[in-house]
C-alpha cells in the first residue's frame, strides 16, 4: 500500500457523524476488509453502562450484530498486548472468542474511549506491510472517536429527557395538582352547604369553574411546551400570572397574597419566566399548605441582570429556626427542599429564615441563564 492508497481511504472515510451505531461499525469494517484485502473484519466492545460485549461482523456472507455475555471471551486479548496493535497467528488472542468469530491470522487495534472499549479483528489479511499495524491503529482511533461520539449524544439525550420529565412531574405537582387539591376541599365544603347555603354554594361552584378553566389554560400550555417545534419567546407577564395566583389562593386556601411587582426587566424570556412563577407558587403553597400561613407578601423586582423575589409570611414556619442557605437545604433535605432544586436548575441562590412566627425567603435568579437576549 502506498501513500497515495492510504490518501484515498483517509479521504473515502465517512465525513460527518452519524449517531446510528451500526452505520458507523459497518462502515468501519468495510474500510477494514477494503485497506487489508481481507475476506473477514470484526469489532468487539464494550460500552460504558451496558452490561453486555458487542460482536459486528463483516464478511462475504454479510454483515451481522449480536449482544453476548462477556464472561466468556473476557479478556479477548492476552493482558500483556491490551493496550497494543499486533499481528498475530492466534496464539495472543482469545480461543474462546476465535472460534465464536470465526478468525484466524489476525491484525488487531484496541478501541479505548472513554464510553467505548474493545477491539478491531482484522482475519487473513493479504495486503501486509511494515506500516500495517500504523494503519490498523488510525482506524481504530477513527472507529473511536465515531463511537465515542454516538455514545456520549445518546446518554446526553437520555439524560435531556430525563430531566425533562422530572421538570414537567414538578411543574404538574406544583402547579395543577395542588390546584386540583384545592378544588376539591372546596367541592367538600360545597357539598355541606348545598341544602343550608344554596347561594353560597352556587358562587363557589362558579369560582370553580374558573379554576378549571384557568388550569385547562395551564396544561395547554404544557403540551405546547413540549411539541417540538420552534416557539418565539415573548415576554411574560407577571402581573397577570401574579393576580390569577392571588385570586386562586384565596378563593382555594382563604389566604390574603399581596404582590409588589417593581421594575421588571423587559429582557426576561418567555423561558425564565415560566421558571420564576413557578418558583413563586411553590414558596406561596408551602406558605398555605406546610406554614399554615393566613397572609403572605411577595416582593418581585430585577436589577444587576437577576431577578429578586422575596416571599414572607405569618405562618409557623419551617421544620427549623434560624437561617438556610441553598446549599444547606439541599444537603440536608430540611426546608423546602423541592423549592431549593428549583432554584439550583436555574443557577440561582436561596436563603431561608424561619421562626415560629413565619418564614422569609430570599430567592435571585440570573436573567441571562434561560436565555434572555
Amino acid at each position: 500500500m502506498g501513500i497515495e492508497d492510504i490518501g484515498r481511504w483517509l479521504r473515502d472515510w465517512p465525513r460527518g457523524l452519524s449517531l446510528d451505531h451500526r452505520v458507523i461499525v459497518r462502515q468501519s469494517l468495510q474500510t477494514c476488509r477494503a485497506v487489508f484485502k481481507a475476506p473477514h473484519a470484526v469489532l468487539a466492545w464494550e460500552e460504558r453502562e451496558e452490561p453486555w460485549l458487542i460482536l459486528a461482523s463483516l464478511s462475504e456472507d454479510g454483515f451481522t450484530w449480536r449482544e453476548a455475555e462477556p464472561e466468556p471471551f473476557l479478556p479477548l486479548v492476552d493482558p500483556a498486548l491490551a493496550e497494543s496493535s499486533f499481528y498475530d497467528n492466534d496464539k495472543a488472542v482469545s480461543r474462546h472468542f476465535l472460534e465464536a468469530a470465526g478468525l484466524q491470522d489476525v491484525i488487531s487495534a484496541p478501541i479505548r474511549g472513554e464510553f467505548v472499549q474493545g477491539r478491531i479483528f482484522i482475519a487473513e489479511p493479504t495486503h501486509l506491510r511494515d506500516d500495517s499495524l500504523v494503519m490498523a491503529d488510525i482506524i481504530a482511533l477513527l472507529v473511536e472517536r465515531s463511537l465515542d461520539y454516538a455514545v456520549a449524544v445518546r446518554a446526553a439525550t437520555r439524560e435531556a429527557v430525563r430531566d425533562e420529565r422530572i421538570r414537567v412531574a414538578r411543574d404538574l405537582h406544583d402547579g395543577l395538582l395542588q390546584s386540583f387539591t384545592g378544588v376539591v376541599l372546596q367541592l367538600e365544603t360545597i357539598h355541606t352547604l348545598v341544602d343550608s347555603q344554596p347561594a353560597e354554594a352556587r358562587r363557589m361552584i362558579t369560582d370553580i369553574e374558573g379554576v378549571i378553566m384557568a388550569d385547562q389554560r395551564e396544561l395547554r400550555s404544557y403540551v405546547e411546551q413540549l411539541r417540538p417545534r420552534r416557539r418565539i419567546d415573548v415576554p411574560f407577564d407577571f402581573h397577570a400570572r401574579m393576580e390569577e395566583l392571588r385570586s386562586r389562593f384565596e378563593t382555594q386556601w382563604g389566604i390574603g397574597v399581596a404582590f409588589e411587582i417593581e421594575t421588571i426587566d423587559p429582557l426576561v424570556a418567555k423561558s425564565l419566566g415560566p421558571e420564576t412563577f413557578r418558583i413563586i407558587q411553590e414558596a406561596v403553597t408551602n406558605s398555605a399548605k406546610h406554614g399554615a400561613a393566613s397572609h403572605v407578601r411577595v416582593r418581585l423586582s430585577s436589577g444587576n441582570d437577576k431577578m429578586n423575589i422575596e416571599v414572607v409570611d405569618d405562618g409557623s414556619g419551617f421544620p427549623f429556626h434560624g437561617r438556610m442557605t441553598l446549599a444547606a437545604i439541599r444537603e440536608s433535605g430540611v426546608g423546602p427542599s423541592m423549592l431549593a432544586e428549583r432554584v439550583a436548575a436555574l443557577n440561582g441562590d436561596l436563603a431561608v429564615e424561619s421562626s415560629g412566627s413565619g418564614a422569609r425567603l430570599e430567592i435571585s435568579v440570573p436573567l441571562g441563564f434561560a436565555g434572555a437576549t
